[in-house]
């Protein structure tokens, strides 16, 4: 099942528009600034299928993958929660240090 989510992972990034970030901001979850660590990996992709870029984010420590679905609009994001990414009862992750 690993390796279908890994492969599902890559075909998503692999067909992703490119995005063109002009702004200079923060992003914010919840009201506080979004923060995943140093080495973040971040990728904004309609993961959910809304018609929305949702945020996919790796993160150094412990490798694992977070999933921020964006509850607001494309022109202005809104992100209020975070989920792990999972592959049944165990958290996703990548090769990381």
């Amino acid at each position: 099942m690993k390796l279908i989510i890994t492969l599902v992972l890559c075909v998503f990034v692999l067909s992703a528009e490119l995005v063109e970030f002009t702004a200079a901001g923060v992003l914010l979850c919840d009201g506080t600034r979004l923060d995943v660590g140093s080495y973040a990996a971040p990728l904004a992709v309609d993961w959910n299928g809304d018609g929305k870029k949702d945020l996919i984010c790796g993160q150094f420590d412990d490798g694992m993958i977070r999933f921020y679905p964006n509850v607001g609009t494309n022109s202005v994001p809104v992100f209020d929660e975070f989920l792990y990414l999972m592959d049944g009862s165990e958290f996703l992750t990548l090769p990381y240090g």
